[in-house]
């Protein structure tokens, strides 16, 4: 999973305290591993430990020599992990570029991901970076997962975590390697964001991004309600069926328009409304429109969110699951494309989300036709949002 990244231009040189020495970047792309004991062939797990899980050693490791570590799910927690202690990286400078890697082993159909987590000296979350695969009984290669350091000072944890779990699971991991470069792949680039802290009586959706993607309100949208998700902003609130229907209208533009990169939709809701005949779901962000290339995501009856893509390979998928949102609390939602399967992230806050659903599936492209508008809270004409949302992010990668 990728994050809006507002860092400024990667400097030619930075430093890394880990374990306590210095280490300025190599002149090579990335430069050697950071963490002491990544392949578990000493035969201990040593430098590493568990949450909701014991830690152990398992032969033969991957590619069938030496030592993996192996993780067995304890208690009844819906995910679990292991993580390097202490911290591999400390004492960041703005800008750092990381790089995880590693090598899995685990259930078919559970979801396990490598989370680089960075920290400020204080102990305060700043970011997590998340990349995860689909456990298929085999050994697998976890994606490469980029971090970029905001902070001076900061500190970045190694985490690999299985969402989705049930009494009895265990997956193992070797060959983990966390790497440092002064010449990383670009950042994701955040293409529009509505932090929706208009005050009252507002008729315009401010872009916060600087890409000048302003949305128009249209109908009796509720502006400045207060409290947002956190204390000290606001939030939209939508009407539902109450008459007249609302909704925003941000004008199509091309830098709307994913294309090939990957799509990263986030958002806060809040909500005690699904429809009331249990027949129709809630529009709350879509651009494009079936049978055309489009990316929505809908509120189902059943208080479930709906992640839906349509792209060049000529058809869509989506992936529904969840618990039942419509419970007065706020959530934050994440609804993902990557190159190969669409991934709906679930929690009060970036840092908390978990994945609760995963389709492997390969959307292509998607390119909503020109002159379609992004639609937040409506379909329109149908399927009318009933609730507040807030902190609209629309980034791409």
């Amino acid at each position: 999973m990728f994050r809006p990244v507002r860092s400024a231009a990667a400097a030619a040189v930075f430093s890394l305290v880990v374990a306590g020495m210095a280490m300025a970047p190599a002149s090579a792309a990335w430069a050697a591993n950071m963490l002491p004991n990544g392949t578990f062939d000493g035969g201990t797990s040593s430098g590493w430990k568990g949450t909701n899980a014991t830690l152990s050693v398992a032969s033969p490791g991957f590619g069938g020599v030496g030592d993996a570590a192996n993780v067995t799910h304890t208690g009844t927690a819906t995910s679990y992990s292991m993580y390097a202690a202490p911290k591999p990286a400390t004492g960041l400078a703005p800008g750092a570029q990381l790089q995880g890697t590693g090598e899995v082993l685990g259930i078919s159909g559970r979801s396990i991901c490598l989370m680089l987590q960075e920290y400020t000296s204080g102990g305060s979350s700043v970011q997590t970076v998340k990349g995860c695969v689909a456990g298929n009984g085999t050994w697998q290669a976890l994606p490469a997962t980029n971090l970029t350091a905001k902070n001076s000072g900061d500190t970045v944890g190694f985490r690999i975590t299985q969402t989705g779990a049930k009494a009895g699971d265990s997956f193992q991991a070797d060959s983990l390697s966390l790497t440092g470069s002064s010449s990383p792949p670009p950042p994701p680039t955040v293409a529009a964001q509505w932090p929706m802290n208009e005050p009252p009586g507002a008729t315009t959706m401010a872009d916060a991004s600087g890409n000048g993607h302003n949305g128009a309100i249209i109908g009796p949208v509720q502006t400045g309600v207060s409290p947002g998700y956190t204390a000290g902003t606001t939030a939209y609130s939508f009407g539902g069926l109450s008459s007249p229907q609302s909704y925003v209208d941000v004008p199509y533009s091309p830098t709307l328009v994913a294309g090939s990169a990957n799509i990263d939709i986030s958002f806060y809701l809040n909500t005690t409304h699904t429809d009331p005949k249990l027949t129709a779901d809630y529009d709350l962000v879509r651009m494009g429109d079936y049978p055309f290339q489009e990316y929505k995501i809908e509120l189902e009856p059943n208080g479930q969110l709906n992640c839906t893509y349509h792209g060049s390979n000529g058809g869509g998928n989506h992936i529904q699951a969840g618990p039942d949102l419509a419970d007065g609390a706020w959530h934050y939602i994440e609804c993902i494309k990557t190159a190969t399967d669409i991934e709906l992230w679930i929690g009060t806050s970036p840092t908390t989300a978990t994945e609760v659903g995963h389709t492997p599936f390969t959307v292509g492209s998607v390119s909503p036709p020109s002159g379609a508008p992004l639609i937040m809270g409506a379909h329109p004409g149908s399927d009318w949002y009933w609730g507040q949302l807030d902190d609209v992010t629309l980034t791409f990668s």
